[in-house]
């Protein structure tokens, strides 16, 4: 790999990354909202029947993709 690729492979991780750092604050706030309004199970509950399941199916795919657990 030339220089140019591997800075370029290196943007690309990083931008992944700051989009999942995105994500799990967004589900933190919305975790702690759900805490703070007196009825978190329902919330939770409410906010994840919400969600498009394609989008759910999709994510988990994509997270599937990039895991990977070498033993």
């Amino acid at each position: 790999m030339d220089d140019a690729q591997i800075i370029n492979s290196l943007e690309n991780k990083i931008r992944n990354l700051e989009e999942r750092l995105r994500a799990i604050e967004k589900e933190q706030r919305n975790i702690r909202e759900d805490i703070l309004s007196g009825t978190p199970e329902g919330r939770m509950q409410r906010r994840i029947l919400e969600k498009p399941p394609k989008k759910i199916k999709d994510f988990k795919e994509k997270l599937d993709k990039e895991i990977k657990i070498e033993i």
